[in-house]
């Protein structure tokens, strides 16, 4: 019994561990590889198509050299790992900035091949930082297509750029972007210890949360906050939440972690040997086990309420939705979680090939999987945006990437690493 306790923690918490030693995969069972596109190919912009990246320029704001600094800094990495826009070099720009004000001549920008361009102005109003900001559409001549202002604390300026940049997705795609949200997952602190921890979705803000214990796991967004698996001093683990002192919801056996979805909850619950899944209200209330014992981990809910989790009930660890196996290919596979891709619904998880892990995705229904990392070391545990268009997954190379939901435009956002990566909003 202590061996399978042992081997269902180090599934929930670590999944890598079983890499050193991978068993050959039967017959047809091979996962895909990955498409040889352009990383910096077409991407989808509306419904109807797709085109290559927009150009897109980001002027400094003319007044404060930190602040202005800060608009063009973050604008600029929102722009390039949305993967719809190809950000310039402002050491391109050859127009006369001064003099443009908060204007454009369009002729300036068309010169240098910009297809849009970001402006703004800062002026502080007593302890307040007064932001404007407009895009212009330079084929659309002098006027701007959007123009947005906020009166925010200094320190709130990050959270206004973001707000504006998602709003200048949404005029292109007519979905908001998910810039200024929040991923959060867990790492090793020490020996025998792990932490949870929150990150911003372009890297910045790197933050330990509180935690009831030295080993805490498994974070998750829930009604009200974060939600973690707590490993306590009499070898017991139970549900949390961020800032409270006392467990949220408490088992007869060892509580490994919850998934929420609007009114009901899913946590993994190991006893006899066993580690399962049950489902029932967010409050813990009317709990109801839907799995029949083995491994059965890493519950995700869906945006209609479907359940996807792991389970071993076909033998190796596979994906399954609400009890039906909707992975085939590859011996291991593990950490799902939903994605409102622009191409419909996917569930993203990780899968082992070889000695590596890489990024896969599927269908809901099981069908069309495909692989998004390939060839670059041990890429695990994705998160989806919640706008659909972002990847985020931690990789062997050296800390936490983004990309688009194909596996195009990798880009490295921290170095750090962890399991459990979870996205706010998704």
């Amino acid at each position: 019994m202590k061996r399978i306790l042992s081997l269902a923690f180090l599934l929930i918490t670590t999944g890598v561990a079983f890499a050193q030693q991978p068993a050959p995969p039967p017959a047809g069972s091979a996962l895909p590889s990955a498409s040889t596109a352009d990383p910096q190919g077409a991407i989808v912009v509306t419904a109807q198509g797709s085109r290559s990246l927009f150009k897109i320029a980001v002027a400094p704001p003319p007044g404060d050299k930190p602040m202005s600094d800060l608009v063009v800094d973050v604008a600029s990495k929102d722009y390039l790992l949305s993967s719809i826009f190809q950000v310039l070099e402002p050491k391109t720009f050859s127009a006369n900035l001064e003099k443009e004000g908060l204007a454009i001549d369009p002729s300036s920008w068309q010169a240098i091949g910009a297809e849009g361009v970001v402006k703004g102005n800062i002026a502080m109003r007593g302890s307040q930082v007064h932001l404007e900001l407009r895009l212009y559409v330079v084929s659309r001549g002098g006027t701007e297509v959007l123009k947005k202002e906020y009166d925010v604390a200094p320190s709130a300026m990050r959270g206004a750029i973001h707000q504006f940049d998602n709003e200048v997705v949404k005029y292109f795609t007519s979905k908001e972007g998910s810039f200024g949200t929040r991923l959060v997952f867990s790492t090793t602190t020490g020996h025998g210890q792990r932490g949870i921890f929150s990150i911003e979705s372009d890297g910045y803000g790197l933050a330990r949360l509180q935690a009831a214990a030295t080993t805490a796991l498994a974070p998750a967004f829930g009604p009200g906050g974060i939600y973690y698996a707590a490993g306590m001093q009499d070898g017991s683990y139970q549900l949390y939440k961020v800032g409270a002192s006392s467990p949220v919801f408490k088992s007869t056996g060892m509580v490994f972690g919850a998934a929420f979805g609007g009114n009901s909850m899913a946590v993994v619950i190991s006893e006899n040997g066993n580690s399962d899944i049950w489902k029932g209200q967010a409050d813990g209330t009317g709990l109801a086990k839907i799995t029949k014992g083995g491994l059965n981990t890493h519950p995700a809910y869906g945006p209609t309420g479907q359940l996807a989790y792991v389970s071993n009930a076909g033998g190796n660890p596979q994906i399954y939705v609400d009890g039906k196996r909707v992975s085939f290919r590859g011996t291991y596979n593990m950490a799902p979680v939903w994605c409102n891709d622009p191409d419909g619904v996917k569930i993203l998880f990780m899968g082992r090939d070889g000695s590596t892990w890489d990024i896969f995705s599927v269908d809901a229904s099981g069908g069309n999987m495909k692989r998004l990392t390939q060839g670059q070391g041990s890429n695990m545990y994705p998160a989806c945006s919640p706008d659909g268009r972002m990847v985020a997954f931690f990789s062997t190379r050296g800390g936490l990437f983004v990309s688009n939901t194909q596996g195009n435009n990798q880009q490295k956002i921290a170095s750090v690493t962890g399991e459990a990566l979870r996205w706010e909003g998704n």
